[in-house]
């Protein structure tokens, strides 16, 4: 089973798991693995068993609060929903099931200027006009088309990994680029 298939088969088990289990009953990891058999899952319980930091990370997500688990499974749909709103085939699958979902072009773009200029930090400089993006390590900005969404957009950035926020010392907005932003701009292309 490829890596992404076991994953994604893994957290919607889990999903399952606690969603049948009810908002009061927690369940620990043998239970979770005891339910595995009984819902015809035996070849995953297999795999996991064989996996000590699997072991680990699903008894850590399911210690956790119920709504939290949901929370954090909420995120991770609409992460890959808004990543395959960007792929052919995928995109009109994504756009019918979380038609909100998808990134902008301006978000893309966001992307493809720190990818294109090899910058890794950008500092966001307000001003009476708006608001500058300033790459920090290398000279150059980012180009905003549509500043009314810029703050929207770079917050989707960050809710989907693709950017890091930080503070500088002046409490100013930082913007760090990610491997995971650099990966999926090399599988868009140009």
């Amino acid at each position: 089973m490829p890596i992404i298939e076991s994953y994604a088969a893994i957290i919607a088990l889990i999903g399952q798991f606690k969603a049948e289990r009810g908002a009061m009953e927690q369940a620990g990891f043998n239970e979770f693995m005891e339910w595995l058999v009984k819902s015809n899952h035996q070849e995953m319980k297999s795999l996991l068993e064989l996996n000590a930091k699997a072991t680990i990370g699903i008894k850590a997500i399911l210690n956790q609060d119920r709504e939290k688990v949901f929370e954090y499974l909420e995120r991770i749909d609409n992460a890959i929903a808004s990543f395959a709103s960007n792929f052919d085939g995928f995109n009109d699958l994504a756009a019918a099931i979380k038609p909100n979902a998808a990134l902008s072009d301006q978000a893309i773009s966001i992307l493809r200027q720190f990818e294109e200029s090899g910058a890794s930090r950008a500092l966001e400089l307000r001003t009476f006009d708006g608001s500058e993006y300033i790459f920090l390590d290398i000279s150059g900005q980012i180009t905003i088309e549509d500043h009314r969404f810029a703050h929207d957009d770079f917050n989707t950035l960050i809710d989907l990994g693709l950017l890091r926020h930080e503070y500088n010392n002046k409490g100013d907005n930082l913007y760090l680029y990610t491997r995971l932003a650099s990966s999926l701009i090399a599988r868009l292309g140009s």
